[in-house]
């Protein structure tokens, strides 16, 4: 697993690189796009951004960050893992610096860190994450279903919705197809028979983090978490001056989020922001104003989480340090 003060410093250097490059993608897509869109009106937009409405919305991707590590909790807790709300909660928190790494470095690294401070072994943590994935599958599916129920459904997000809702529930609800998927695998290979009985061990654990009401709980943290998002991306629509309704933006916002997961690029920068800004121009918003609604909605979200955790990283490897 993963131990950021063990990496040779090559290693290191990569990973810095990684995060650098990512963030240099997208300041070089918004400002591509920015500039054929008319750079000026552009520009004016991100101007006119007041000071009241931008802790609006970094409290609402705050009250997100809370709610989702709220869950992740939840989820330890329930595995087992003698961690306290304050620690998990510091735990999810750091793993956003490694946010735009190849490999979701970061899930990884909130593992690492309970093991590490905790003691939790990996065999009894790694349903944990896989859950939280699940989780954010099944709210963001849900909530784009629902709102396409309310507009005009184009085919492919149709499609989309359905597929991410039932792959998330249908998982969580019957682990047994996971199980059966396991044992395919390995009868196929014959190889590895350590690794394929932990990989059982794991299925068999997570049917602890899909009972009815832990579901239901968690579910509902996720729904509440990824809503408030979306609210603030409608108020920086409104705030430009796009006329757009709330569940259209829901729409969107959660649209980009799954094709940006989908893409399995860091932070899903490119796929995300193409997504967001196709379903925007189908609402009829001028380029002028969707470049810079999405340019801002994705520095208080995405760019604000790596913010907070590169904050929170070095007081992490400290604690990792002094467990040892």
């Amino acid at each position: 697993m993963l131990a950021l003060e063990a990496l040779p410093a090559p290693k290191l250097r990569r990973l810095e690189f990684g995060i650098i490059a990512v963030i240099g993608l997208f300041a070089i897509g918004m400002a591509v796009a920015a500039a054929l869109a008319g750079g000026p009106e552009v520009w004016s937009h991100l101007r006119s951004l007041s000071l009241p409405l931008t802790a609006a919305l970094l409290g609402l991707s705050l009250a997100n960050y809370l709610l989702r590590g709220l869950r992740w909790h939840l989820y330890s807790r329930r595995v087992g893992a003698e961690v306290s709300l304050w620690q998990s909660l510091f735990y999810y928190i750091s793993g956003f610096a490694l946010t735009t790494t190849p490999g979701r470095v970061g899930e990884a690294f909130r593992l690492w860190m309970m093991q590490r401070c905790n003691g939790t072994p990996y065999e009894r943590t790694l349903p944990v994450l896989v859950a939280d994935r699940l989780s954010d599958l099944g709210a963001v599916g849900l909530l784009m279903l629902f709102c396409l129920l309310t507009a005009s459904p184009q085919p492919w997000l149709l499609a989309t919705a359905l597929v991410a809702t039932f792959v998330s529930f249908l998982l969580a609800l019957r682990p047994q197809i996971a199980l059966a998927a396991v044992g395919m695998t390995f009868r196929a290979t014959g190889r590895w028979p350590r690794l394929f009985g932990r990989l059982r061990g794991m299925v068999r654990r997570m049917a602890a983090l899909f009972s009815p009401e832990v579901l239901l709980l968690t579910l509902t943290l996720a729904l509440a978490g990824w809503l408030a998002e979306c609210y603030a991306f409608f108020l920086i629509l409104q705030a430009f001056g796009a006329e757009v309704p709330l569940h259209h933006a829901v729409l969107i916002f959660t649209a980009g989020m799954l094709v940006g997961a989908v893409t399995l690029i860091p932070g899903g920068v490119g796929g995300t922001e193409a997504t967001m800004l196709a379903l925007l121009a189908a609402q009829g918003v001028p380029m002028e104003l969707a470049i810079p609604a999405i340019a801002v909605i994705r520095v208080t979200t995405l760019w604000f989480a790596v913010a907070l955790g590169c904050l929170a990283l070095p007081q992490a490897l400290r604690r990792a340090r002094q467990a040892l």
